[in-house]
Parts: C-alpha cells; sequence; structure tokens
C-alpha cells in the first residue's frame, strides 16, 4: 500500500527500514513526545517494530504506515491509525516526525493523507488521538484539521519519571468532509 503526496509518500514499513526508523525516532526531543517509546532507544527496538507492524497489517488491525521522502524513499516518521474498530468505524491516530522534518508542512500532509484514508478507503465514523499535555506542537496540528479536544485524562501518563496528563482530541468524519469544503474553497479564491 501507498498513498501519494507532494512531499511525501505513506507506505508499508520494510525490514530494511529498520535504521532510517531508529536514526529519525532516537532524538529525545522526539521521545519525550511518545508514550510508548523507551529511552535510549536502539536499532533492534526498531527491527522489532518494523515485524508488530507487519502482523498488525496482515491481520488488518492497524495501518501504520512510513512517511518517506519522495525522491529517497527513506522513512523520517511513521504515522498509524491503530485500535481499529470496524464495526464500530473507528480508530486512533498516532505519529512522530523526524527532528529535521518538523516545520515544514510533512505532518501536515502525512495527517491530510492518513485522515483521507482513514475516512474514504476504511470508511472510519471516528477518528481519535491522546496527546501529551507538553506537546503543543501536536494538539495544534490536530485542531487545525478539525479535532475537538474532547478531554484530559488527569495523570494519565508516566514518562520521564512523572506524570502527565494526556488530552483526548477526536474527529467525526462529518466534521472532517464540512473542514475539506471549506479548505477547498479557500485554494480556489
Amino acid at each position: 500500500m501507498k498513498l501519494i503526496g507532494q512531499k511525501i509518500n505513506l507506505r508499508y514499513l520494510k525490514a530494511s527500514d529498520a535504521k532510517s526508523i531508529y536514526q529519525n525516532i532516537k532524538d529525545r526531543d522526539i521521545i519525550r513526545h511518545l508514550s510508548n517509546v523507551p529511552e535510549p532507544y536502539q536499532l533492534k527496538q526498531a527491527v522489532e517494530f518494523i515485524k508488530r507492524c507487519q502482523k498488525k497489517y496482515k491481520k488488518q488491525e492497524a495501518f501504520p504506515l512510513g512517511i518517506a521522502e519522495k525522491n529517497s524513499d527513506q522513512i523520517i516518521g511513521v504515522i498509524t491509525i491503530a485500535d481499529l474498530d470496524l464495526p464500530g468505524r473507528r480508530g486512533v491516530l498516532g505519529y512522530w516526525l523526524g527532528k529535521k522534518y518538523h516545520r515544514q508542512g510533512i505532518m501536515s500532509e502525512a495527517l491530510q493523507l492518513m485522515l483521507d484514508f482513514s475516512f474514504g478507503k476504511l470508511k472510519l465514523k471516528r477518528v481519535w488521538a491522546e496527546v501529551m499535555d507538553h506537546n503543543i506542537a501536536s494538539a495544534l496540528l490536530l485542531e487545525k484539521y478539525g479535532f475537538q479536544k474532547e478531554g484530559c485524562l488527569r495523570q494519565h501518563l508516566y514518562k520521564n519519571r512523572r506524570y502527565c496528563d494526556s488530552l483526548v482530541y477526536g474527529l467525526l468524519r462529518e466534521d472532517y468532509k464540512i473542514k475539506n469544503k471549506k479548505n477547498a474553497k479557500k485554494a480556489k479564491a
């Protein structure tokens, strides 16, 4: 599977992607925002991550896709729709991007592609995400795409020897369609 963008593509992960995943995620500034990524991160953990992703693809429990640079096809991040409940038509969104690729519109493009896939191909009704309370950039990105803050799970996550709140954001298919129509009208004007 491959989702084609302008700057990036989203694609299935391969064993050969382990080194680029490791190189991009091992940064402390990235790991501190990810509740389920250990620090220090090691190459063998990237290898295991890819194996788990491949099993989830086969069972269609999740779609963890690598964010690949258009020209080199190197993985610079990952975006996932996981914990799929297809009868209930919902899933959980998660993502990260290597530090040197921040503030270039790459994650915005990856999010747009994943939401189009989730609401279009998977026909989900609802996509939701959890953001650590200190990850302001991620919260703003979700809000940009129409996600609404639905709540705060107080002291929900333990990371870096402290508890932090987890902010819960949700997006319904109909809200996403409305947001896309407004954005299309702005682009034409």
